[in-house]
């Protein structure tokens, strides 16, 4: 019988943010904020305020091939490029100048200016010189932070998610309410929209969960509602006497530890597992179905952290640590992402968690380790604990973060209309010809057209390193690979899988101010008990600790707002 045994009742935990999934961070930001804006442009207070109808929505167009799942919030794929492109965009939106853009990036820095055709080729098609300010996910915290207190904020700021899963980090947050940022709610609210016809294709359910206190505060950096995928070396599980994928989550960690044991690349040294949190807590929560967050039952908040699935996760997770499932170096791996993904690409990984156009693209770091293996790394959708259930996993309103313009930038209304232009040009829908240069460049840079309309890269040139940051966060979620439509399959079954957070559109102030502390009490109790410096059962210190400074509060705070709505 297998000693992977999990408790049938008690314990809990607190959720990962996406950004916190991929062992991208965690911390909050106690950041200054600028002052708001005055008449003219668009106001930019955190006050609350009422509210106005959201922008109008209108789909994006479909074109002949698409795979068209029946899921909200599945990205429309298509195996192939639309061979005819529409413009959108009949004027160049920009009137010169410079357009200054604080940016996330989850990989290297971009090409400078002057040796980027593609940049070069985009500020042309703008009309303006777009100026970035690259900031990686992992010290995305601290250099918001200091932007914001050297009191002199770039046009556009992409805010990202905390935590916690909320849409804003504590910092983004405060930075908000003291009026940093642009209300965009009146000049886009309703119709308005259509005078920027390409964010008329924002979902309903994306501009809300950028809504706080009435105030729509930029538009959302799309991603799929669940935009994860996991794969797992077939090869190696069949080789290692798994002939299928893992069935409950017993087996789940004998194969895991099997691939970090049983030398399925011979001399070469592999892992089940090598990143916590990361794919670690990812793949626990999915399988004993911890809630997104909060569970809401009977006019009462429960956090995932005091739920038996959350114990039972991390009684499982201890005792696959313990078993050697787990690279030794996880606990530092879960923020050293290049590191973590390193190993993937070099084949020492068993399983792994990413988005799942990561592992979709041919060009993309993944994509490239899927076509070298040929089937061996294989998608697959986690089983639930008891091989009888089925895993659960996080949907969100298909939001990471928004692109916000600073208060200062909006006083002046032709130079908000401006920036919203841009904005607009950036978002060109699929199929579009905006959208197909922001995704491969002019033709003939980087790729030109084959016999069959497909795009074929230019010898010697690196489209991805020239886009780098500037890319990320403005286009619309994109699907054009070969294998459209299994991942919309295997994306379309997740989402039937998962579940929203009850409190996702709202907002906590408690949440706000003692994020980075309560992140500490998850890293202090959390995980040493995972890595067996403490015993399961300091699980409940964790949650009355959890409680006391400030857990309790932030419940009381999301509930008095549930009630209200």
């Amino acid at each position: 019988m297998s000693s992977f045994k999990y408790p049938r009742a008690g314990g809990g935990i607190p959720m990962m943010s996406r950004r916190a999934a991929f062992g991208l961070g965690l911390g909050a930001v106690a950041g200054a904020a600028l002052t708001g804006c005055g008449s003219g442009g668009a106001p930019s207070s955190g006050a609350k305020k009422a509210a106005v109808p959201p922008p109008t929505y209108v789909a994006p167009p479909v074109y002949p091939g698409a795979v068209v799942p029946d899921v909200l919030g599945v990205p429309t794929a298509y195996p192939s490029v639309p061979k005819k492109l529409a413009k959108t965009v009949t004027e160049t939106p920009g009137r010169g100048g410079v357009v200054r853009h604080f940016h996330l990036t989850w990989g290297p820095p971009a090409t400078p200016l002057a040796d980027n055709p593609w940049w070069q080729g985009l500020n042309e098609r703008l009309g303006v010189e777009v100026k970035v300010t690259e900031v990686s996910a992992g010290n995305y915290d601290a250099k918001f932070a200091t932007m914001l207190a050297g009191g002199d904020l770039p046009e556009v700021v992409q805010l990202a998610g905390g935590r916690y899963g909320e849409i804003f980090s504590a910092g983004c947050l405060k930075a908000i309410k003291q009026g940093a940022f642009a209300d965009l709610s009146e000049i886009l609210s309703g119709d308005k929209v259509m005078e920027y016809p390409n964010l008329a294709n924002v979902r309903t359910e994306q501009w809300q969960a950028c809504t706080i206190n009435g105030g729509l505060w930029g538009v959302p950096i799309d991603i799929p509602v669940e935009h994860l995928e996991y794969r797992y070396r077939k090869d190696w599980a069949e080789k290692l006497g798994f002939p299928k994928p893992p069935a409950d989550a017993d087996e789940t960690a004998e194969l895991l530890v099997a691939m970090t044991k049983g030398n399925p690349e011979g001399s070469k040294k592999t892992w089940g597992l090598t990143a916590f949190p990361g794919m670690a807590l990812e793949l626990a929560y999915a399988m004993f179905g911890v809630p997104n967050n909060w569970k809401y039952e009977g006019g009462t908040l429960t956090h995932a952290t005091e739920t038996p699935q959350f114990e039972a996760a991390i009684a499982w997770l201890a005792k696959l640590w313990k078993s050697g499932g787990m690279h030794p170096d996880a606990l530092a791996l879960g923020t050293q992402t290049d590191r973590y993904r390193g190993f993937v690409v070099q084949g020492q990984v068993g399983m792994a968690v990413d988005s799942a156009a990561n592992f979709h693209f041919p060009t993309s770091q993944y994509g490239k380790v899927v076509a070298k293996l040929d089937g061996a790394f294989a998608a697959f959708i986690p089983p639930g604990h008891d091989g009888s259930s089925k895993a659960t996993f996080r949907k969100t309103a298909g939001v990471f973060g928004i692109n916000a313009i600073s208060a200062q930038a909006a006083k002046d209304k032709d130079r908000l209309a401006e920036l919203l232009r841009l904005f607009n040009w950036r978002r060109g829908p699929v199929g579009s010809e905006e959208w197909y240069y922001q995704r491969w460049g002019a033709d003939g840079e980087y790729f030109t057209r084959g016999a069959d309309g497909e795009p074929v890269a230019v010898e010697g040139t690196n489209l991805d390193a020239d886009r780098g940051a500037i890319a990320y966060g403005l286009t619309p979620q994109t699907w054009v690979f070969p294998t459209a439509k299994e991942c919309v399959e295997t994306n379309s079954q997740m989402v039937r899988q998962s579940v929203a957070s009850p409190v996702e559109r709202f907002r906590s102030d408690t949440l706000s101010a003692r994020g980075a502390q309560l992140d500490q009490l998850f890293v202090t109790y959390i995980y040493q008990i995972v890595v067996g410096s403490r015993p399961l059962s300091d699980i409940e210190k964790y949650r009355q600790a959890w409680r006391s400074q400030g857990g309790d509060q932030i419940r009381r705070e999301f509930q008095e707002q549930l009630k209200r709505n």
